[in-house]
């Protein structure tokens, strides 16, 4: 029977049921899409954290990394290190490069000439004082790290109280970030008023359910088997579809196919 030949009844119930799904469709997508962007504001807004937390990282690294290196001493922002000795820095931190030792020439036809001569970095502050030797071909170096050091010194203060007011500054950057979930709360608020916007399904399903309960029994129970037929040769062809894809890709994987 052609679809022009329908019961009205029918037709209007085929109507009512692509209305209701039309509209429950229609309800799925704005639902999805709400979700869709809270999820993208609440992922923006980690990135976000994360950007200020690496910036905060950042500081505090390069704060706390090493400005220079002298045999085995190690000069930072504001500490000089030798071994397990530690050295404040302080802008009255002074510096005294001398050679110690010397250069010992026997007599023709004794023992061999000793050359005990080194290098002395003698450092000293109001709050203790550290030596550092080398060799004495290094004397140049020592005077470039001696030079290194008084001037970390005379800037020690100054970089310090900088340092602590950028640490202050993105800590609170970090803080205002992380509290500021104004883009979520409104995602978060469209999508409760998505959910809640039932209005149109709710009435395309009460419409439905009219047309159903204005249909004959016996013509409605015909019309669910008809569609249940169909749904199952749909099942039937795609399972039938299914079973030739594989059996292609049995025979392409063992060479069938030349």
């Amino acid at each position: 029977m052609s679809r022009n030949r329908e019961p009205a009844e029918i037709i209007r119930l085929r109507e009512a049921e692509r209305a209701f799904q039309d509209a429950q469709n229609s309800y799925n997508q704005r639902v999805k899409q709400g979700e869709k962007q809270l999820k993208q504001a609440q992922k923006a807004h980690e990135k976000a954290i994360e950007s200020a937390q690496g910036q905060l990282e950042g500081e505090k690294e390069a704060f706390a990394a090493p400005l220079d290196s002298f045999e085995g001493a190690t000069l930072y922002r504001t500490r000089l290190e030798y071994g397990d000795q530690t050295l404040k820095l302080d802008p009255a931190l002074g510096c005294e490069v001398e050679v110690t030792g010397g250069l010992y020439t026997p007599p023709s036809g004794e023992e061999e000439a000793k050359d005990t001569r080194q290098v002395l970095l003698h450092f000293f502050s109001p709050s203790g004082q550290l030596d550092i030797r080398a060799p004495y071909e290094k004397e140049k170096q020592a005077h470039e790290f001696a030079n290194e050091v008084t001037s970390a010194a005379r800037d020690s203060i100054r970089a310090k109280e900088e340092y602590e007011k950028n640490v202050a500054l993105l800590e609170q950057g970090v803080k205002e970030t992380m509290e500021n979930t104004h883009a979520i709360d409104m995602a978060a608020s469209s999508l409760a008023q998505d959910k809640a916007a039932t209005q149109s399904v709710e009435a395309a399903k009460d419409y439905l359910e009219k047309i159903k309960s204005q249909t004959p029994k016996e013509m409605l129970k015909t019309y669910k088997r008809g569609k249940a037929q169909k749904k199952l040769v749909a099942w039937s062809v795609i399972i039938i579809l299914c079973v030739i894809v594989i059996a292609l890709l049995i025979t392409w994987a063992s060479g069938g196919f030349k």
